[in-house]
C-alpha cells in the first residue's frame, strides 16, 4: 500500500495548485478527476456486486485485480478532494490506506496448512482436524471418538501429503498457470485444461516417503482387521462438507485392493481438477488453492442394506420428522439420488414410523470379488420386501438423534448394515436445506396436503421428492459425458 501513499504525496497536491498555473483550471481538472474516479469506483463495485448477487463464477485473481483498481481510484478521489480543498483532508490518505491494506491482505492471504504427518489414523483425529484431513475424514473420526458410534476403521492421507505430492512433481506452478486465465464458461476450454492437469497428476510419482507412509498405514490396518483387505478410497478435501458441500464433485474409488491403493489415491487427488469441481469452486468463490485434497481410506463394508438419513425434512422447515432412504446392497444410487429407494418418515417425538414407501428393488450393487463394484439381481423374495426391519429403523433413529444432538444442527448421514447385521456410520455432514416452501404443496403436521387443481389434466407422473429447488428453467438435454457439455446450446 505504501506505493499508493508515495504516489499521492502532499507535494503532488501542492504542485497541482501552484500559483504559476490557472487556479480555476486546476480546480476544474481536480473536480473532473474526482468525478471520473468516483464513477469508475461505482462501476467496479457494481461489477463485483453483480457477480455476487447473480451467482456468477469468479476467480480470486480477478477479485484482487478489481480491488486494486478500486483502491487506486479511491486514492485519486482523495487526492482530487485535497486539491479542491487546499489539502484539508490529508487524513483520508491514511484511512484509505488502512482499509486497502485490510482488503488486499484478505485477498492475498494463503490458506494455512500445518506440517503434519503424511498419514493419520482415524483413531487419532476429531472434528478439530478438518484443516489437516478435510471434513469427511474429520467428521467420521468425530463420530467414532466423540460420539462413540461404530464406523469403519481407516486412515487419512493428509492435505499436507497432497501438497507435498504436487510440489514433489513440480505441479503446483503448472496448475496455477493453467487455471488462472481459465474462463469456466468456455466449456470446451474447461474440459481441455481439466484433462491436461489430471493427466499430469496421473503420470506423476509419489515420493518414497509418502508411498511408504501410505503402504505402512494400509499394512497396519490389515493387521488390525485380519481379513480380506478392501478399502473405500474417498475424497476428503479441505472445505468439503462445509457450507459449500462439494457433494459429488470429487471422486470415490470403492473396493480397492492393497496393490491398487496408490493408483486410487492419485485418481481421487486428480478429481480436484475435474471440470465440474473447477466450475463449482469458481461458482462458490473458492480459490483453487483453498481446496486441498486429503483422502480418507476406510474399510470397505460389504453391505446387506445401506442408505441415507436426514435428521429433518430438507424441504420443510419444521423439524418433526426423520427421513430414511434404504436399498439392498451398496447405496451408491441412494446417495447420488439416481435410484428409487425404500423411504421411511419417522416422527421425531415418539419415534414411530409415520409412513413407509416400499419400492420394487430388482438389482443391487455389491463389491466384486476382484475389485470395483458389480450389479447383481435381488433375490425374488426380497424384491418387494422392506429393506429395513423395525429394530433396524429404531437403531438408525437412535444414532441419528445422538449425532444431531452432538453436532447441534441437522445432518445428512450415510450408513450401512453389514452381512453380520452390524450398523456402521459412513459419513455425517451438514444437511443442505430449502429456504422456502413449495408453491404447489403446503403441508402441516396436523393437516392434509393441499394440492393445486389438476382435474382437467391427465396425471403423467406423481410423487417423488425434491432433489433441488433449481435456479432457472429450460429445455432438458441428455449429458452422456463431460465431453458433450459444449454441444449444449
Amino acid at each position: 500500500m505504501s506505493k499508493f501513499l508515495d504516489f499521492f504525496k502532499k507535494s503532488r497536491i501542492s504542485k497541482r495548485i501552484s500559483p504559476d498555473d490557472s487556479i480555476a483550471y486546476q480546480r476544474y481538472s481536480s473536480f473532473k478527476r474526482l468525478l471520473t474516479s468516483n464513477n469508475r469506483s461505482l462501476e467496479i463495485i457494481a461489477d463485483l456486486e453483480n457477480i455476487i448477487y447473480q451467482d456468477k463464477p469468479i476467480t480470486f485473481p480477478y477479485a484482487l485485480r478489481k480491488s486494486e483498481e478500486l483502491i487506486s481510484e479511491v486514492f485519486t478521489i482523495v487526492e482530487s478532494l485535497n486539491s479542491l480543498a487546499g489539502a484539508k483532508y490529508l487524513e483520508l490518505f491514511d484511512a484509505a490506506g488502512r482499509i486497502g491494506d485490510i482488503i488486499l491482505a484478505e485477498l492475498k492471504k494463503k490458506k494455512k496448512l500445518d506440517e503434519t504427518s503424511l498419514v493419520l489414523e482415524l483413531e487419532r483425529l476429531s472434528k478439530g482436524n478438518e484443516n489437516d484431513v478435510g471434513g469427511k475424514a474429520a467428521n467420521l473420526a468425530e463420530v467414532y471418538n466423540r460420539v462413540h458410534l461404530p464406523v469403519p476403521l481407516g486412515f487419512a492421507i493428509t492435505a499436507y501429503a497432497c501438497r507435498q505430492f504436487l510440489e514433489y512433481n513440480n505441479l503446483t506452478e503448472l496448475i496455477d498457470n493453467k487455471l488462472e486465465p481459465l474462463d469456466v464458461n468456455d466449456t470446451e476450454q474447461l474440459i481441455a485444461i481439466s484433462e491436461e492437469i489430471r493427466s499430469q497428476i496421473m503420470k506423476a510419482k509419489l515420493s518414497d516417503e509418502l508411498e511408504k507412509a501410505i503402504l505402512q498405514a494400509a499394512y497396519n490396518l490389515k493387521e488390525k482387521t485380519g481379513r480380506d483387505f478392501r478399502l473405500s478410497v474417498r475424497s476428503s478435501a479441505t472445505s468439503e462438507d462445509s457450507e459449500a458441500s462439494f457433494a459429488g464433485q470429487h471422486a470415490t474409488v470403492l473396493n480397492v485392493r492393497e496393490e491398487n491403493l496408490i493408483q486410487a489415491y492419485m485418481e481421487v487427488v486428480s478429481s480436484t481438477f475435474s471440470p465440474r469441481a473447477i466450475f463449482y469452486r469458481r461458482k462458490r468463490g473458492y480459490r483453487d488453492e483453498d481446496v486441498i485434497m486429503s483422502v480418507a481410506c476406510i474399510m470397505m463394508i460389504d453391505a446387506k442394506v445401506s442408505g441415507v438419513i436426514y435428521t429433518v425434512d430438507p424441504n420443510d422447515s419444521r423439524n418433526f420428522v426423520i427421513m430414511i432412504s434404504s436399498v439392498w446392497g451398496l447405496a451408491i444410487g441412494a446417495v447420488e439420488g439416481s435410484t428409487t429407494t425404500d423411504f421411511y418418515r419417522i416422527d421425531k417425538e415418539n419415534r414411530e414410523v409415520e409412513s413407509a414407501e416400499i419400492v420394487t428393488k430388482k438389482t443391487q450393487l455389491k463389491p466384486d470379488s476382484m475389485s470395483g463394484i458389480k450389479e447383481e439381481p435381488v433375490a425374488e423374495e426380497l424384491k418387494d420386501k422392506s429393506s429395513l426391519n423395525p429394530s433396524q429403523i429404531d437403531l438408525l433413529v437412535d444414532y441419528a438423534l445422538r449425532l444431531e444432538k452432538h453436532y447441534g444442527y441437522a445432518l445428512d448421514i450415510e450408513w450401512a448394515i453389514d452381512q453380520n447385521d452390524k450398523l456402521f456410520i459412513l459419513q455425517a455432514r451438514p444437511l443442505k436445506r430449502s429456504q422456502k416452501f413449495s408453491s404447489v404443496v403446503i403441508a402441516a403436521k396436523a393437516e392434509k396436503k393441499q394440492e393445486l387443481s389438476i382435474a382437467d389434466h391427465p396425471i403423467l407422473l406423481k410423487g417423488g421428492a425434491s432433489a433441488s429447488e433449481g435456479t432457472t428453467a429450460g429445455l432438458a438435454y441428455v449429458i452422456e459425458s463431460d465431453h458433450t457439455f459444449h454441444h449444449i446450446p
